[in-house]
C-alpha cells in the first residue's frame, strides 16, 4: 500500500465565508430580498430560528391567457 496522505475537501486555508459590510449588502439587495446566512452564526447571536415551510413548485402550468377568436374570410 502507498503511504501518501491524500487530501480531501477544501484546501487548507480556504474559507467558505467572507465579511461584507451591511451597507454594501443594502445597496445590492432590496429590503425584502432573502439572503442565506449560516445557522450557526445566528445561533451564536442568540437569534431564534423558525423554519419556514418551503414548498417547491413542480409541473406548474402557465397562467391561462385570454383567447382571441378570429374568423378568416376567403
Amino acid at each position: 500500500m502507498n503511504n501518501e496522505v491524500r487530501g480531501r475537501g477544501r484546501p487548507k486555508g480556504s474559507k467558505s465565508f467572507i465579511n461584507v459590510c451591511l451597507s454594501e449588502l443594502n445597496e445590492l439587495f432590496r429590503k425584502t430580498q432573502n439572503v442565506p446566512v449560516s445557522r450557526v452564526w445566528l445561533e451564536n447571536l442568540n437569534v431564534d430560528i423558525k423554519e419556514e415551510n418551503k414548498t417547491e413548485v413542480k409541473n406548474q402550468k402557465p397562467e391561462s391567457e385570454d383567447k382571441i377568436h378570429m374568423t378568416l374570410k376567403q
